[in-house]
């Protein structure tokens, strides 16, 4: 465990953009949460299972794949990356679905924990690229497009326009801070309109959402033209 904290610690520092605050074993994560306030909490156990136990301690059985509001005056709960020695398409799904916003294999972690990080302080999801053909096959790649745009379709006609803006830009990839740029709102608006779509949708997660997305037919071409048509 000290091994993993060290090459942790390392991977992270070395880019000079982020500051370790605290470290400590599995069973203190509330506690180090609570007086370090980190945004972002690396969780790095031997066993998805055991990730997943971490989660719920931390943010309840109900987190849904979403960091849960925070009351007034308090900071949010931080972003969390899961390190675990083997991922599977079960454990992975229970993750996202408990809270992770990133999930990666502990041997090759230190490679890609810098650009992981830096996307899930920004509303991203970062999953190791193991993890990324399973995540096409079922996502990108669906067998029958054409049987499911129409329930997709009716899914997105309940949406506000605004809420089909904000849903568009996460289909396409875009962490909240962009989108709440392209948009003009602040980024606690298009948290609370993520919060709102993911109810309408029924969407567990942001990977969830972004697919409705997909197979909607909800793109950024026809967000441009009514902005277009906005400021003209």
């Amino acid at each position: 465990m000290h091994s993993v904290r060290t090459a942790v610690r390392a991977a992270l520092e070395e880019t000079q953009r982020f500051g370790v605050v605290a470290e400590g074993a599995p069973g203190t994560v509330t506690d180090i949460v609570r007086w370090s306030r980190p945004d972002v909490l690396v969780i790095s156990h031997a066993a998805e299972s055991e990730a997943l136990h971490t989660l719920l301690r931390l943010h309840g059985p109900d987190a849904g794949g979403q960091r849960r509001p925070e009351p007034a005056g308090r900071r949010r709960t931080p972003a969390s990356v899961v390190l675990a020695d083997r991922l599977t398409g079960h454990g992975t799904r229970h993750l996202l679905r408990h809270g992770a916003a990133g999930i990666l294999r502990r041997d090759t972690a230190a490679v890609h924990l810098p650009w992981a990080v830096a996307a899930v302080a920004q509303g991203s999801l970062a999953l190791d690229p193991c993890l990324t053909e399973p995540v096409k096959n079922a996502y990108v790649r669906p067998a029958h497009p054409h049987q499911e745009r129409a329930p997709a379709e009716a899914l997105v006609s309940a949406l506000t326009p605004r809420e089909r803006d904000v849903l568009a830009l996460v289909g396409d990839g875009l962490p909240n801070r962009e989108i709440a740029s392209a948009l003009n709102l602040s980024t606690d608006t298009v948290k609370d309109h993520l919060r709102r779509i993911y109810t309408k949708l029924g969407a567990d997660t942001r990977l969830h959402a972004a697919r409705i997305a997909w197979q909607a037919g909800v793109g950024t071409t026809r967000l441009t033209e009514m902005q277009v048509a906005e400021w003209v």
